[in-house]
């Protein structure tokens, strides 16, 4: 569920106090008017009960009068310094909400950067943009489609490279899962753009996780995209189990100016994993519309929640958003404006579409891995804006190195 600082309703609106020279007024008023009226009596009561009347009763009737008044403003005063203390605390715990991040434990990737040269180190040639994007022959033997495509065996089926993919995956993600309890669960997130079914890709999946004789109990988590995350943050941050996200496009139905990528997160809770060492830090991603005044609001609020200084973002990654759409448009103008104007638009700005073409499902996550793989090496804050299929919204996430504080138990 986002975090929308600005509909919780604003400060109690505060009564006026009594004024002074006003209630001054009404009393001199009373007295008076009970001195001409006992002008009128006087003969029919005696002296001492002449004062009485005419001064006594109007200021004892003027004191119940202010007592009435001042017990209803110090009930108004009592009702809204309740109100102002539960919005300062709903404000505080959606601020420690917002601020909810998660470790990544691990983050490999694949892209066909690696066929160029097996001493390319993947990272490196993405923070470098190698262009890796050129028409040649399509898995299905289409020739000069403009497309990357992963290193494979002359005519292997999509179903033996997604297989050999999983494989080649969990071989490096095998070695920090070993260090987990036996006992502690996995949530697998697979996402998928393949010509193959969902359920197919799954079921090569669970084949991969059984010949690699990984013990931890396995299950899969419903939901894609960023909103998995979002959803995660909310309901599952003190779960001992950690996240897996495994995504990748291989094989893709319609392989024009796309990117045949593979990448995996080992996600953990900070308030339950203290088993794994982190490498960087995943904070709560901000959907935004794609509007330039609704992107940069949704960017600030992406760096507030680490926080950061308007000028620590270093690089910046454009993920599954065509050159073409209102997203990327509006991406361009924030690259003006703080906090993206820190990043250096030559060496920091890296655009999957225009070097290696778009990774679809696995754009966010590739870039993620990347990001954090970066991190370890450099330690520097890094922004992801990515593109979510089927729509026009925009997703902003901040990729940290690791922070000294942990997120409440709000």
């Amino acid at each position: 569920m986002p975090v929308n600082l600005n509909t919780i309703p604003g400060p109690s609106l505060r009564p006026a106090p009594p004024k002074p020279l006003r209630w001054l007024g009404a009393l001199a008023g009373f007295i008076a008017s009970g001195i001409l009226l006992m002008r009128f009596l006087g003969k029919l009561v005696g002296e001492t009960s002449f004062w009485w009347f005419a001064i006594g009763v109007p200021v004892l009737f003027w004191l119940v009068l202010m007592g009435l008044r001042m017990t209803v403003y110090m009930m108004q005063q009592i009702h809204a310094n309740a109100w102002d203390k539960r919005r300062e605390q709903v404000i505080l715990q959606e601020v420690r909400r917002g601020r909810r991040a998660l470790q990544i434990l691990a983050a490999e990737h694949r892209t066909a950067h690696a066929a160029e040269s097996q001493s390319t180190d993947t990272t490196d040639a993405l923070l470098r943009n190698e262009n890796i994007l050129f028409s040649q022959t399509s898995w299905e033997a289409q020739s000069s489609v403009r497309h990357s495509r992963l290193p494979d065996s002359e005519g292997e089926l999509p179903q033996t490279q997604i297989s050999n993919a999983f494989t080649a995956l969990l071989k490096t993600l095998a070695e920090p899962l070993s260090h987990l309890p036996e006992d502690n669960p996995v949530a697998v997130l697979l996402e998928s753009s393949s010509s193959l079914p969902d359920t197919k890709v799954r079921d090569l999946w669970r084949q991969a996780w059984l010949e690699n004789e990984l013990a931890l109990p396995m299950e899969f988590i419903p939901g894609q995209g960023l909103i998995a995350i979002d959803h995660w943050l909310d309901y599952r941050i003190k779960d001992k189990a950690v996240l897996l996200v495994i995504a990748l496009q291989i094989a893709p139905a319609q392989p024009e100016n796309t990117a045949e990528a593979i990448a995996g997160l080992l996600l953990g809770n900070r308030l339950t994993q203290n088993t794994l060492p982190p490498i960087a830090l995943l904070h709560r991603p901000e959907l935004s519309q794609p509007e330039p005044v609704a992107l940069q609001e949704k960017i600030e609020q992406a760096i507030d929640w680490v926080p950061l200084r308007s000028t620590a973002l270093q690089h910046l990654w454009l993920a599954g958003i065509s050159g073409t759409s209102k997203g990327h448009e509006c991406a361009i103008v924030a690259l003006q404006n703080p906090p993206l104007a820190a990043v250096d638009a030559a060496t920091g700005v890296h655009d999957f579409n225009q070097f290696m073409g778009d990774p679809g499902l696995a754009a966010p996550w590739l870039a993620f891995a990347a990001a954090a793989q970066a991190i370890s090496r450099s330690p520097a804050p890094h922004m992801i804006i990515s593109g979510e299929p089927d729509s026009n919204a925009v997703w902003s996430t901040v990729v940290s190195p690791l922070a000294s504080h942990k997120e409440n138990t709000a």
